[in-house]
């Protein structure tokens, strides 16, 4: 899949779309890591894979993010958070609508980059939670497993999210291709 459509896929409004996806069932961050970065504001666009986000500072230290693709166009609910040196956006469908007693939310994470003019989203890598799973080798804390639509779910609690996330870095292959957005 390319990688604007991961993007994509994260950005869903659903989070109901088919494959490719790592999804946490608890969100990735705590109310202490959370941050605000204004940067973050505006209209984004990957000209890669002609995707487009308009990202609008929303409810306490969090931001909407419409985005549009030729395929899919949503909105969501986006926090911005520190883990370390890092900086991540966990992502889930726009807080305050009810999809329904059958619709769960979920929660993609994309680790950020962003400077003056440029956005880099490297989404978690489907692939390597993939290979993790079926070598058994996934942090058995993350209570990863895969859905009937080969997404990957993690059943951690916030916390053990939060510890695996303390272990990462800039290059960890738990993260996917980036995909370059500039305004």
């Amino acid at each position: 899949m390319r990688r604007g459509l991961v993007l994509l896929a994260l950005l869903a409004a659903s989070m109901a779309t088919s494959g490719c996806l790592v999804l946490g069932l608890d969100r990735f961050y705590d109310e202490t890591t959370i941050t605000f970065d204004e940067r973050l504001l505006g209209s984004w666009k990957d000209a890669d894979d002609n995707v487009t986000a308009v990202i609008e500072r929303s409810e306490w230290r969090s931001y909407k993010i419409k985005f549009t693709h030729p395929i899919e166009t949503g909105t969501l609910t986006g926090y911005l958070f520190k883990e370390g040196t890092l900086t991540y956006l966990d992502l889930a469908p726009v807080r305050g609508q009810d999809g329904g007693s059958f619709v769960m939310p979920g929660h993609a994470l994309v680790r950020v980059a962003i400077a003056a003019d440029e956005l880099t989203v490297a989404p978690l890598a489907h692939e390597w939670f993939m290979r993790a799973l079926t070598a058994k080798t996934l942090p058995p804390s993350l209570q990863g497993f895969r859905s009937e639509r080969e997404q990957i779910i993690l059943a951690a609690p916030r916390a053990a999210l939060r510890r695996w996330l303390e272990s990462r870095t800039a290059d960890d292959p738990a993260f996917g291709a980036a995909a370059t957005f500039r305004r």
